[in-house]
């Protein structure tokens, strides 16, 4: 039974080969499925727009944005005043000797005016502030320049080219009109004036003596000097944003596409190429002002000379 099974099982095993040997006689290549990746797709010569036209473009200026810090308050030393200390003192002054109550012999006096220094004189230093005025500070947020049109292709009867005028900002500036200064001045001396007895011969006498009289005198001296005291005030400054030119606008003289020659498919050519780079427009067939500006968008946004179909611009869109 076993021997069987085991001859069974080969003649089955004989017949699949054969019939692989078979098939393998009928195999054609041709005839298997398989992926090939996509070759792209070459612009027919035929169907390449031809540039046999030339016209002056415009390749702008270019601007890079760029913080700078603008003075609005200039910085200055500044002084201040310690002035001297001062402190009262009193002091007396004889202005007529002691006598006798009851003079046999009278005594000899002289009158006279004194003057009393009751505050020395005295020179000292003191400082006057900085003046400051205002000013308004022109700043050029964006110099002057030259701009493409809206909606206007080279070649055509109108200027294409705008004359944008530098973009300008005032801000407020206090500048130093007279700077802080050190000055001296003298005090003079304060005098008073009192009368006086001055004892030129004694006199005789009996009795009590009546004491000398005294008058008190103020006096006004320094306890601690003047002094100034320096500081430096600092500038003050505002941040802005402004835009640095890099590079001045030219113009250049390039080939470009015949405009009033294209035909209705070669501008739908343009605008599918346009359509495909992300332009908001519609396939028309028409030169019109939107696919104008979605053309001179393009050309800014991959730095191509704008204001026509230019070889550089059609090569960008894959057209030439």
């Amino acid at each position: 039974m076993q021997n069987t099974i085991t001859l069974f099982f080969g003649l089955l095993l004989s017949f699949g080969l054969t019939g692989c040997l078979y098939s393998g006689n009928q195999f054609n290549a041709s005839d298997h499925t398989h992926t090939t990746k996509p070759i792209p797709r070459q612009l027919a010569v035929s169907q390449r727009l031809p540039t046999q036209c030339s016209a002056e473009l415009l390749s702008p200026a270019r601007f890079q944005e760029e913080s700078i810090k603008v003075l609005v308050y200039s910085g200055a030393a500044s002084y201040s005043n310690i002035p001297a200390e001062m402190v009262w003192s009193e002091t007396k002054i004889q202005v007529e000797p002691a006598r006798y109550a009851q003079e046999t012999e009278p005594a000899q006096y002289e009158e006279f005016e004194d003057i009393i220094e009751v505050e020395r004189a005295r020179s000292e230093l003191y400082a006057t502030p900085a003046q400051y005025q205002k000013v308004a500070r022109e700043i050029v947020l964006k110099p002057q320049h030259k701009r493409w049109k809206q909606g206007c292709l080279a070649g055509s009867q109108a200027a294409c080219l705008d004359t944008i005028e530098a973009e300008l900002v005032k801000i407020p500036t206090e500048i130093i009109k007279e700077p802080a200064q050190i000055h001296q001045r003298s005090i003079p001396a304060k005098t008073i004036k009192i009368k006086r007895k001055q004892l030129l011969k004694s006199g005789k006498g009996i009795g009590p003596i009546i004491p000398a009289r005294y008058e008190t005198i103020k006096l006004l001296r320094i306890s601690k000097p003047w002094k100034i005291i320096s500081s430096l005030v600092p500038a003050q400054y505002k941040t802005i944003l402004v835009q640095r030119k890099l590079k001045d606008e030219r113009l250049l003289n390039m080939p470009v596409a015949c405009a009033e020659h294209l035909s209705l498919e070669q501008i739908k050519q343009i605008q599918l190429a346009l359509i495909q780079t992300g332009q908001n427009i519609t396939s028309t067939g028409n030169l019109d002002a939107a696919t104008i500006d979605a053309l001179h968008a393009f050309q800014e946004a991959n730095n191509l000379a704008i204001g026509g179909l230019s070889l550089e611009t059609l090569r960008k869109l894959g057209l030439a």
